[in-house]
């Protein structure tokens, strides 16, 4: 709610509060899928406010801690589309942060890894529209960086 009204300093610092409590949990129990995606939603926000704020640098490097954690989850369980879309979503950050930082080709590297992982996603379930959505931008991005 903090974000949404405009107050940066404040979301970071409920964000960094939130991060000190469920990075405990999560480090006490990496067992607990529920603390560790938890875990992961909060580096992505805390990401999110940083670049808001005019910190890329911050930012890419909550962002990593987030892919990271899901990369975890979604190693763990292949079968779980919602850690696989968060993985992909997080590559697709990644992808942008790293194009926007002049590092294209790793930037390319992680859009195709998001686009893998997206359109895996869509056969499961061609009437899904978020997937279908999430395919089409990961291609219009990959195409973006082949350019």
């Amino acid at each position: 709610m903090l974000e949404e009204q405009d107050d940066l300093e404040g979301a970071l610092k409920s964000y960094q509060q939130t991060l000190e409590v469920i990075g405990r949990l999560a480090t006490s129990d990496p067992s607990n899928t529920v603390w560790q995606r938890d875990l992961s939603v909060t580096y992505s926000r805390v990401g999110d406010v940083l670049l808001a704020q005019g910190d890329p640098v911050g930012a890419k490097e909550s962002w990593e801690r987030c892919l990271g954690v899901r990369r975890r989850l979604a190693v763990s369980d292949p079968s779980n589309t919602g850690w696989q879309r968060d993985l992909s979503f997080s590559l697709t950050k990644m992808a942008q942060v790293n194009n926007q930082n002049g590092d294209r080709g790793q930037a390319l590297r992680f859009a195709e890894e998001s686009l893998n992982i997206d359109e895996r996603l869509a056969a499961l379930d061609p009437t899904n529209a978020t997937w279908q959505k999430d395919v089409k931008i990961s291609r219009a991005l990959v195409a973006h960086l082949r350019k």
